[in-house]
């Protein structure tokens, strides 16, 4: 691995991306890895874009690059635009609050440069200090549960925004889903080849309260649902690849 790309999907974070981009920036990655930092602002009502071009004045930093949509997609819309211009090796998502910590990124690294896993899951199930509310984690809890025997999976945080993916396995993948649906899209697609090796590692979570700004609801919930079964049992490999691997 010689190059990690980041993608950071914005919609409306105008009091927290400044900070993700000054934490993601700091982190030193092993073996001199690089860093390709991607922010997709979704067509944000609030100064994130503003915020993020304060922080690209004031440390004017090659290695960032702000895409700014004309009109909102919605965080999976916003992925896919990043994954189309991601160039490393490999591609991990940070969200553009601050439940995850970017210095996480080495853990969740290391189980590639170990030559352990090609798919590496950043679970906050597996930390002793989960967080988030009770109906949260029983939600989580139960879409994963479900999604795991729908695509023969053995994870512990299907939801988790911390997926690092091969880049040239994200942009084979045909990913069409706009919003929350997303995660059980990405998942099920990736556990359709098989010759991927899987790995997930406990990462910390200091969860936001949706007075904080948080946007996933129930709603989010049933698509994710109805995801799991369309993208696991109705959509086959040749359908969820863009081209034979």
């Amino acid at each position: 691995m010689k190059t990690l790309s980041i993608i950071i999907p914005v919609y409306n974070e105008e009091a927290t991306i400044y900070d993700v981009l000054e934490a993601v920036v700091a982190v030193q990655l092993p073996d001199g890895i690089e860093k390709e930092i991607i922010v997709v602002n979704d067509k944000s009502s609030d100064n994130s874009q503003k915020e993020v071009e304060r922080y690209l004045e004031e440390f004017q930093s090659e290695n960032i690059t702000l895409i700014n949509h004309s009109k909102n997609k919605g965080k999976g819309g916003a992925l896919q635009t990043g994954i189309k211009r991601a160039t490393g090796d490999y591609t991990i998502i940070q969200d553009a609050d601050l439940e995850l910590d970017p210095n996480e990124f080495n853990i969740i690294i290391q189980p590639v440069l170990d030559n352990e896993a090609d798919i590496v899951f950043g679970s906050r199930f597996l930390n002793e200090k989960k967080g988030g509310s009770g109906l949260s984690v029983v939600a989580n809890r139960v879409l994963t549960g479900f999604s795991n025997f729908v695509f023969g999976t053995t994870i512990t945080d299907m939801e988790t925004c911390y997926k690092l993916v091969p880049t040239s396995i994200f942009q084979n993948l045909n990913l069409v889903e706009q919003r929350f649906g997303f995660e059980p899209e990405i998942t099920a697609k990736l556990a359709k080849i098989k010759k991927l090796k899987w790995k997930e590692v406990a990462v910390s979570y200091d969860p936001r309260t949706n007075e904080d700004g948080k946007k996933i609801g129930w709603k989010d919930g049933v698509r994710a649902m109805y995801c799991i079964l369309k993208y696991g049992w109705f959509t086959t490999l040749k359908k969820s690849i863009k081209k034979p691997l």
